[in-house]
């Protein structure tokens, strides 16, 4: 990984930062060695073996200071790759993490939380997907090949969990506008069914008639509640209708429809019943 590959160059650097101390002592040697040949060239002196041999070790350590630099560089370019495939990684990871915790999330009944999630899901960004692969393959190409069967791994692993959640947050999102419609449903039905209770005593009790039709007509009528319910109704069938073409093999949200248009039914008719109790008795 990045670290080891970190651990190389700094021990590279750390060997080959004594390199112009030695080039220095070769500077030297060399000088060294041409006043040698200068002060035996009167004589008959053979020194060709000795010049070979400096020519040699001048070679081999000019051979190895471009190498080390070659390397040097090479090294770099691995720690950079290697950075930069998991930089993206990382922030596909964190991204994913973050939609699986959206998606797990079992309460929510606020507009703000639903458009929190719709925002989330809605500013992915493609092209994580596409750097991933492409420091991948700049990655695999400072590693050797029996090396770069993990990071394939990494990135086939990614890209699969990176479409699985994708196609699943439309979903996701249905469900929640239409929890967010039920919990509103459910809402309305404790308030109608408080509303009944308090008009049903009021009749009980013989309490003026015409006030309780006022307050009736008020509540069913004037404040459009009843028009509320079957708006809201409409909504969670529009969904529920829009998610089996996503998704024809869960009836969930269907089933619950079924539940609340049987609630409102029962609802309604405990409404329309009392509505012909009060208006079945003479205005006093």
């Amino acid at each position: 990984g990045k670290d080891a590959v970190q651990s190389q160059l700094d021990k590279h650097r750390t060997f080959f930062s004594r390199t112009l101390y030695y080039k220095s002592m070769l500077d030297t040697k060399n000088k060294v060695f041409r006043n040698i040949i200068k002060s035996v060239e009167a004589g008959n002196v053979d020194t060709n073996e000795a010049s070979v041999k400096m020519q040699q070790l001048n070679e081999r350590f000019n051979y190895v200071c471009q190498n080390s630099q070659l390397w040097e560089q090479k090294l770099q370019e691995a720690v950079r790759c290697w950075h930069n495939f998991r930089e993206c990684e990382r922030v596909i990871s964190d991204w994913l993490l973050k939609a699986e915790q959206l998606i797990s999330e079992k309460h929510i009944d606020t507009k703000e939380t639903v458009e929190s999630h719709k925002v989330f899901f809605e500013r992915v960004n493609e092209r994580w997907i596409h750097d991933l692969v492409q420091t991948a393959q700049d990655l695999r190409s400072c590693l050797p090949s029996d090396q770069q069967k993990p990071i394939v791994n990494s990135v086939e692993r990614l890209q699969a969990k990176w479409r699985e959640v994708l196609s699943f947050a439309p979903l996701h999102l249905m469900r929640l506008e239409f929890r967010l419609d039920e919990t509103t449903f459910n809402q309305y039905i404790k308030d109608i069914e408080k509303e009944i209770n308090i008009e049903q005593q009021a009749f009980n009790k013989q309490e003026n008639v015409d006030a309780i039709i006022a307050r009736n007509k008020d509540y069913f009528v004037n404040r459009g509640t009843v028009l509320e319910v079957e708006h809201c109704i409409q909504n969670m069938k529009k969904i529920a209708e829009s998610y089996s073409q996503w998704q024809p093999s869960d009836s969930s949200l269907n089933d619950a429809v079924s539940s609340v248009e049987h609630q409102w039914e029962t609802v309604a008719q405990r409404v329309e019943h009392l509505r012909q109790q009060l208006h079945q008795i003479p205005a006093q």
